[in-house]
């Protein structure tokens, strides 16, 4: 039997507890506090992952979904794999993006060197730097929030380095009220150029309300304070528009509330590139988080 998509969220909720959990007893080079959701210890920053590129990986399996994965290595220690999946996978499907969106770890502030690889292999398909071979550590500042993004669907062009394009977000620190809710947004679409964020809802205005200026990719919008209401959805336009629902965020929430009453408060959006190569090819996916 096909399983629904309710039953692949579920699966996937239970996955990421059970991923958080794992990555206690890894070898990653992470202050005292190890991994954790939202919180900081003394001289640490947080940091996630995000598969974002349908073609820099290997092909794999995940929740009975042919994809693509990536290993992503921070001080040459990989961080681990989501159960059940061969690597980090990109989102062809909405059910795969508590997967392809990892939980927030926590690791000593200041440079690390973040590789990425097509997973299982020693293929190298993002290492920051230029000109090679000597690579740029990327420096994180203590008490701050990142996602780091792997982009693109086909290597850069020289003279730059032949690798895919990744980004290095700020995440902002959601401090939603009681009953309240934040949410920020990505451009990780390395073809999508600039996008303007926009959301649609019961109580927004009529035709939906704009989320900051238009950004470009590696650009950041938020967190902005989102209006609580039903039948939300997160939009991103160019000459297209793509959008993904609240509902889609969490199977449980059927009719698209914000806050989530059956999940976190807050909620990240990221856009990413799709198979195509036109600036309408990409899609929007995101997780539920919590304050802090």
């Amino acid at each position: 039997m096909r399983p629904t998509f309710r039953n692949l969220a579920a699966a996937a909720a239970v996955a990421v507890a059970i991923f958080a959990a794992a990555c206690q007893s890894s070898d990653l080079p992470i202050s005292s506090n190890g991994p954790n959701g939202q919180s900081f210890s003394t001289n640490n920053a947080l940091i996630r992952f995000v598969n974002g590129s349908p073609t820099a990986g290997s092909a794999c399996t995940v929740a009975t979904q042919t994809t693509t994965c990536v290993d992503v290595f921070i001080d040459g220690h990989k961080i681990p794999s989501p159960p059940g999946a061969p690597g980090i996978p990109y989102p062809t499907v909405p059910s795969l993006n508590p997967f392809a969106v990892l939980p927030y770890i926590s690791v000593p502030a200041g440079p690390v060197l973040i590789q990425v690889y097509q997973s299982g292999t020693k293929t190298l398909v993002f290492e920051p730097g230029n000109p090679p071979p000597t690579p740029a550590p990327m420096t994180l500042t203590a008490g701050k929030k990142y996602t780091f993004a792997i982009a693109g669907n086909a290597p850069l062009p020289p003279p730059s380095l032949p690798f895919f394009q990744g980004y290095l977000f700020v995440d902002g620190l959601y401090q939603a009220g009681f009953g309240d809710s934040m949410t920020d947004f990505h451009n990780a679409s390395f073809n999508a150029g600039s996008l303007q964020y926009f959301v649609t809802c019961a109580a927004c205005p009529g035709g939906g309300q704009n989320i900051g200026n238009p950004v470009g990719p590696g650009g950041t919008v938020g967190p902005v304070s989102l209006v609580p209401s039903s039948n939300y959805a997160f939009n991103a336009k160019n000459a297209a528009t793509q959008t993904i629902t609240a509902s889609t965020l969490n199977g449980l929430n059927v009719n698209g509330v914000i806050p989530d009453p059956f999940g976190k408060q807050n909620v990240s959006i990221y856009a990413v590139d799709t198979a195509g190569l036109l600036t309408s090819d990409f899609q929007l996916i995101g997780v539920e988080d919590t304050n802090g």
